[in-house]
């Protein structure tokens, strides 16, 4: 008897405790505020906050005072920068098709306000040619003379339509309080990069052309010399490009990647403007990320250093600087969000294991340090579960490094379960704040999140481990993880669930069809049913020869979209297998994994009596960039897992 009061005197405490977390909400909605940026002159900051899913662009003093702002409603807002000190460039995006040019995609685009007059300008609102309305590169600030304007790629239509090559992308000048734009270089079909000095003086570009003849494409970097280009880096590739990164900070050279073939990796590597002729890699032998300004100047790089990463700066100013701040928020991930011009003024943001993260402004000459404010600002330290890296061994002993985050305040034994996969599949997990995760663990289950075989930041050889094995080892990497926290007596391997978004949302419904026992249920948001569709949609919009179908084949392990292996690893043709029930959501204007994918997959899984239901996310993309069905999207998730896995 007294046993089984101890048992329920527990399960009350930890119900209580699950009850007194934050709400969902305070997890899923967007970002109360994000992409905070200070003007040059270091006198306000601009940011895009979401109040009741709204989005308003506030610019303010540092004093706290509103200097201007703009509802943007319900449109996607991606991003705010500074153009100068008084123009703030907003970029929006929609979901659309351009009649007779375009396939149905995600559409960028800009505009300019004005923050002392408040009025604001679509950029461009007028050109002398036939341009898209669309943005089409990086967005570089600059001046004419004295008057502020944008320097950015537009793509040119002559005729037809961009898939038959009658499109090119050239570089223009747009004013902007006028919305015109005018043609500061033309450039072809195959440029896709422009690199500008801030008075508008070209410096490089980058070219991508296929080869009509072989299944091979060509990445060239040239110089503007005079009227002329001159090409000073060419390689030839199937999938992988270099990157134009920008100019360095003395202004002598241009910085791209080139291939260390005893390294096996891209490196940073400096081009001479003066002849062309390249120098020593820059940093050491590891994946490294770059630190650009809007002005196309690379600060530096960042790389990672166990379970973080870190900055190594070019510019010295900052080189100097930095060290201070960083030992400022020890334990924590210090990132350097925007800057003025002198670096006298920085936005950093902090975030890490034990936090929601925060915004905060550093003044380099009196060394204070001033809170902003919190993306997630609901969520207190309380509600955040304990997050760590750990390493361990799939079953053929390659090392797999993954997340691990633990319900608040339980004990560190026989827990539920969720995989969480990330998307991509090219991408990577950290030890930092994520909302999703965090939501998850707030309700009582462990969160794994893996970086399987085919994840970025380990190097070409783990990259390329991948390679064939979308639907098998990277999918048993996740079921490996699973194995060794149940040895470890962390999680009870009989309370476990898988839940995912894009490549996360197939792995979750491959982890029921394809894999057996070890699943109680799975949650595919976004995700990938049927493969040879997949491909076969790719190759449609864009011919067989392209990058993006050459890298589809080496993961899926096939030479062509009829190859038999693709409905062998396709959830949906594999629907009859499916050992739990299913959850699938989708957004209806995802033009990246299209709504068809989750279709297809529940009228299988009708057709075969399995059990499954079906949430349709109406008006929400790829990215989930709305508010209110991206909350829709956690709350179905976590009420199908505590339905089908509960925590206690």
């Amino acid at each position: 008897m007294r046993r089984m009061f101890a048992a329920a005197a527990m399960a009350l405490a930890l119900s209580a405790a699950v009850a007194s977390a934050a709400p969902l909400e305070a997890y899923g909605r967007l970002p109360a505020i994000e992409s905070v940026e200070i003007s040059p002159d270091g006198s306000a900051i601009a940011l895009i906050a979401t109040v009741n899913d709204q989005r308003h662009i506030i610019v303010r003093t540092l004093a706290g005072q509103v200097a201007a702002s703009a509802t943007i409603g319900f449109n996607k807002v991606r991003a705010v920068k500074w153009a100068d000190s008084e123009h703030v460039l907003i970029e929006v995006s929609t979901t659309a098709a351009i009649e007779d040019t375009t396939y149905v995609s995600e559409q960028f685009q800009v505009v300019s306000l004005n923050i002392r007059t408040g009025e604001y300008k679509q950029l461009p609102s007028k050109a002398l040619d036939t341009v898209l309305n669309i943005v089409a590169g990086r967005l570089q600030p600059g001046f004419d003379g004295k008057e502020a304007v944008l320097y950015t790629p537009l793509y040119v239509t002559d005729k037809g339509n961009m898939q038959h090559k009658s499109a090119h992308k050239d570089l223009f000048k747009i004013d902007l309080d006028s919305g015109i734009a005018r043609r500061v270089q033309m450039g072809d079909d195959e440029t896709y990069d422009y690199l500008a000095k801030a008075d508008g003086t070209v410096l490089a570009k980058a070219g991508y052309r296929e080869d009509e003849r072989a299944d091979k494409a060509t990445w060239t970097m040239s110089l503007r010399k005079g009227q002329s280009w001159q090409p000073v880096f060419t390689t030839t590739t199937a999938v992988e490009t270099p990157d134009l990164w920008g100019v360095t900070p003395d202004g002598q050279s241009i910085i791209i990647d080139t291939w260390d073939g005893t390294a096996k990796l891209w490196r940073p590597t400096p081009v001479s403007l003066t002849d062309g002729k390249l120098g020593e890699f820059i940093g050491p032998p590891v994946s490294q990320g770059g630190v650009v300004g809007d002005d196309g100047v690379v600060l530096g790089f960042t790389r990672f250093k166990g379970d973080s990463y870190e900055y190594e700066f070019l510019e010295p100013r900052l080189k100097a600087l930095w060290p201070a701040y960083r030992s400022a928020f020890k334990g924590q991930q210090v990132s350097l969000a925007s800057w003025t011009p002198d670096f006298r003024k920085l936005v950093l943001y902090v975030s890490g294991a034990a936090t929601p993260g925060a915004y905060y402004i550093a003044d380099t000459t009196t060394k204070r340090v001033d809170p902003l404010g919190s993306p997630y600002p609901k969520v207190t330290a309380a509600d955040v579960g304990p997050v760590r890296m750990i390493q361990y061994k799939a079953a053929d002993g390659l090392d797999i490094e993954g997340v691990l985050t633990l319900p608040p305040g339980r004990a560190e034994k026989g827990l539920p379960l969720v995989v969480l996969p990330h998307g991509g599949p090219r991408a990577k997990d950290d030890a930092v704040f994520d909302w999703w995760a965090q939501a998850i663990a707030s309700r009582g289950y462990a969160v794994l999140q893996p970086n399987f075989r085919g994840s970025t930041g380990y190097g070409t050889e783990f990259k390329e481990a991948g390679y064939g094995e979308w639907g098998a080892k990277m999918q048993t990497d996740l079921s490996d993880g699973v194995a060794y926290l149940a040895k470890a007596g962390i999680v009870d391997t009989k309370r476990v669930c898988i839940f995912g978004h894009s490549y996360g949302g197939y792995a979750a419904l491959a982890g029921v069809t394809l894999q057996k026992g070890v699943y109680r249920c799975a949650v595919s948001s976004a995700g990938v049913s049927d493969l040879a569709k997949m491909m076969s949609d790719d190759i449609i919009r864009s011919g067989e020869r392209n990058a993006r179908v050459r890298d589809e084949k080496r993961l899926f392990g096939v030479d062509s979209a009829s190859d038999p292996k693709l409905d062998q690893r396709s959830p949906a043709a594999q629907a009859a297998k499916a050992d739990a029930p299913i959850l699938l959501i989708h957004g209806k204007d995802d033009t990246t994994v299209p709504f068809s994918h989750s279709q297809k997959m529940a009228n299988a899984l009708k057709s075969a009596g399995k059990p499954y239901e079906f949430v349709v996310l109406d008006g929400e993309d790829h990215w989930l960039s709305k508010g209110q069905t991206r909350l829709q999207m956690l709350t179905a998730g976590i009420t199908f897992i505590e339905k089908n896995n509960p925590p206690d």
